[in-house]
């Protein structure tokens, strides 16, 4: 099935956060999260403006079937967040030349890439840093201004 993408921000914050909670919360790896951990990390990013929706045009009512919400560091404070997976406090998250990918989810291949791109295209030149933490507490750091992908242990 192919579906009638369109990304974009919902408006008004209560909503925005309302249905993003809704939706990242029904998927497994962030339905596993303590539900004060999830709310404070979508509400700090729907609060800066660093959330993108996707919807899916062709149902009706317009469905959800992803999100993408990030944080702007300067280059010192994503590099340590990557090597010690601390995260930063919100007063340092609106503004830099880091696009920290903070929440990622998407129920289709097509709305994941649909969010990557249009987020890219908002800041074309900002390196661009996740951490995706793996079962057994492994993470995988995306740097990509070394385009490349580390596995890191977890510390001991």
């Amino acid at each position: 099935m192919t579906l009638n993408l369109v990304i974009k921000k919902v408006p008004g914050p209560w909503l925005a956060l309302g249905v993003a909670a809704h939706f990242v919360a029904r998927l497994e790896t962030f339905g596993r999260f303590p539900a004060a951990d999830l709310i404070r990390t979508l509400n700090g990013q729907i609060s800066r403006g660093h959330y993108l929706f996707a919807l899916d045009a062709s149902a009706d009512p317009a469905r959800v079937v992803g999100y993408f919400g990030w944080a702007l560091f300067d280059q010192a404070v994503g590099e340590r967040f990557a090597a010690t997976g601390m995260p930063p406090p919100d007063d340092l998250a609106s503004n830099g030349d880091v696009l920290w990918i903070l929440t990622a989810a998407a129920q289709d291949r097509s709305a994941f890439f649909a969010l990557v791109k249009a987020t890219r295209a908002l800041y074309p030149h900002h390196r661009v840093m996740a951490v995706r933490h793996k079962p057994g507490g492994r993470r995988i750091v995306l740097d990509q201004s070394r385009a490349r992908v580390r596995a890191r242990k977890p510390a001991s």
